[in-house]
This record gives structure tokens, sequence and C-alpha cells, in this order.
């Protein structure tokens, strides 16, 4: 399993810390990805945090269906890698999580989202499209300075990582 880790150092060093675990699927199909695409043109991997007492496989299956309306077929996945990452928070002042990434396939038609409150207004969207693409998007915004996504950094690291690695789906 590969584990990237980073720490963006934009956060008050003695504030309050909040610890988050997340779980986010990489399903692949036909040479083009399914991501979520928020209203400011980020695009990152469906996922999100993992409840008590929920699986990791469990959560990302969860989190993918809720953004994007597809089944995931939990035979089909496998841990791909785990994202360390420590910046600032939006509840506390600093947050350390760990998201894993599940390679995987989905099973059936899309259906419904059941987008968050915070998801509704970031007017989330399932797209599919190749990572290149997707990729090169977050890269302009990131370099234009935009910091409306706090998931940029690590969806742009995940991407190049995949990239480099191959088709793995």
């Amino acid at each position: 399993m590969i584990e990237l880790t980073f720490d963006l150092k934009n956060y008050d060093p003695d504030g309050k810390c909040e610890t988050r675990t997340a779980a986010r699927g990489v399903i692949q199909k036909e040479g083009k990805y399914l991501l979520v695409l928020s209203r400011k043109g980020d695009y990152k991997f469906p996922g999100g945090g993992v409840e008590p007492g929920e699986s990791l496989i469990d959560a990302m299956c969860r989190e993918v269906r809720e953004e994007t309306g597809y089944p995931v077929s939990k035979s089909s996945c496998r841990e791909w890698a785990v994202v360390r990452e420590r910046r600032k928070g939006l509840i506390a002042d600093i947050l350390e999580m760990d998201s894993h990434y599940f390679l995987c396939g989905t099973e059936g038609p899309q259906g419904p989202t059941d987008l968050q409150g915070y998801e509704v207004e970031e007017e989330f969207r399932t797209v599919w499209l190749p990572l290149e693409e997707a990729l090169a998007t977050n890269r302009r915004l990131e370099a234009s300075g935009y910091t409306g996504a706090p998931w940029l950094v690590r969806e742009i690291k995940v991407m190049e990582r995949l990239l480099e690695e191959g088709d793995l789906c």
C-alpha cells in the first residue's frame, strides 16, 4: 500500500487539533474516472468521513453512493493508498486526516445522490473524466492561488501518483 504524507503548515501550531479518518473511492471505466466537480471547478474523488463503528470499506461505499449515486461493488475493492495530511481545519485550528483510497468498481445503474448541506452549497456534480484533464484543472487552480477547496493539494497528489502508477483499476 502506498502512503503519502504532507503538511501544509498553514495553521497556528499552538491551535486546537481535530483528527479524522476518511475513505475514498477511485473508480475508472473506459479511461475515465468517477469524480466530483464543485461549483468552483475543482475535482475530487468521492468519499468522506468514517462514522463511529463503520468499516473503511462501508464508509467508502456509503460516501460514493451519497456523492455520486453509484453503488460500489464491495468485492471489487482493494485499498491502494493512505494519505496523511495536516492542514488548517474548518472546525478546529488544525486538521489531521488520514484518507484511505480504494480502487473499486461500480455495480448497477446510477441512482440519486444524497448530498450534505455543504456539498449542496458547493453544487457537487458527478462527472466521468480522464484523470489528466482533472489534474490539469486542479493544478491551474492551485497555481492561481485558489484556496476554496481544502482538499485540492491532497487530490493533486493522489492524481499524480495514480498517473505515475499507470492503469491500476
